[in-house]
């Protein structure tokens, strides 16, 4: 029988899989400050020279994690065609839910992503801006459809008003600037919100309810906002 070879970006494909497949399982036996190129290579069972094609270090390493990760949120969260923003009562509560259900499946992925920084880490920019801010930028487009221009920007200052439009232009969104001033403060809140269950600052009592205090957050922050609809489940 004729064995099929593979090229050499195929093999190389397989072996960037192998080595995320390896850094997970890591993650979560050891967390991001237990991560071992080294060790990667034993349970690949290849030698600590074919890692190093790959990755070198133990940065490069946590990068291709981080990319891995936001990637994989990302894929989440905008493939559920209930996050389309043409529907903004209906996007918002969406991508809320997908993003803690994700976060309670994945809690040392999310923890790598939105949890404590690792010691002597810097994620270059250039590698995981991009794949970081991909569910961010559905945020400003939900939450700016519909909205003019001129809407809640009086009390921006000028400085803050021209970051928020140079974010929006390297997330390549239009929305008006209070759209975006509105999901930097709701992006946060959420992330706090889900930090909460996620890492056990609830308690284990309320750790239960995880679920329904999210969505009492997404009740209060719609009405917040005015997104009509986002609240009948309360009804």
């Amino acid at each position: 029988m004729t064995k099929v070879r593979r090229s050499h970006a195929e093999a190389r494909e397989e072996m960037r899989r192998g080595i995320i497949r390896a850094g997970r399982a890591q993650l979560a036996d050891r967390g991001a400050a237990g991560l071992s190129v080294r060790e990667i290579a034993r349970q690949l069972g290849v030698a600590s020279s074919a890692i190093y094609r790959h990755v070198s270090t133990r940065d490069e390493l946590l990068t291709l994690l981080v990319v891995d990760a936001y990637e994989d949120l990302a894929e989440s969260v905008l493939s559920d065609p209930a996050t389309d923003p043409v529907n903004p009562a209906e996007a918002f509560p969406a991508v809320a839910r997908a993003m803690r259900s994700w976060a309670v499946g994945h809690p040392e992925r999310w923890s790598l992503i939105y949890g404590t920084p690792v010691p002597g880490y810097v994620a270059p920019a250039q590698r995981t801006t991009g794949p970081g801010t991909r569910v961010m930028a559905r945020f400003v487009e939900i939450l700016g459809h519909d909205r003019t221009p001129e809407e809640e920007t009086s009390s921006l200052s000028p400085a803050y008003r021209e970051e928020l439009a140079e974010g929006m232009r390297d997330l390549d969104v239009q929305a008006p600037t209070g759209a975006a001033a509105d999901a930097v403060e709701v992006w946060l809140s959420l992330i706090g919100v889900i930090n909460a269950e996620v890492f056990g600052y609830l308690g284990a009592d309320l750790a239960r309810h995880g679920e329904e205090i999210l969505e009492r957050w997404v009740r209060t922050t719609a009405r917040r906002l005015d997104l009509e609809g986002a609240t009948e489940a309360e009804a």
